[in-house]
């Protein structure tokens, strides 16, 4: 993968993590509600894998979210506002 799909994966794996933690979720009780296995929970968590679209939204569901919303907080990384030169460019 590129750069900008490391940075994406590992964005979304640490977003993921994070709304689990907030929550108290393990990753058995994440499995369970987006009906994804624990283990492609562990490795999207760690960034490792590039989940496809249909996993996402099924995890963001399980969040109550939807699949923008989670997209754009892992972007964010926690932040607010990104100055031009700080957001990432699609090509």
């Amino acid at each position: 993968m590129n750069d900008i799909a490391n940075d994406i994966s590992s964005s979304l794996g640490n977003r993921i993590h994070s709304e689990r933690t907030l929550r108290g979720w393990s990753l058995a009780q994440l499995a369970e509600r987006s009906d994804v296995s624990k283990a492609m929970l562990s490795t999207i968590e760690q960034g490792k894998t590039s989940p496809t679209a249909a996993l996402l939204v099924r995890i963001a569901a399980a969040f109550g979210m939807t699949l923008s919303t989670l997209i754009a907080r892992a972007e964010l990384k926690g932040g607010g506002l990104l100055r031009e030169g700080e957001q990432p460019v699609w090509r």
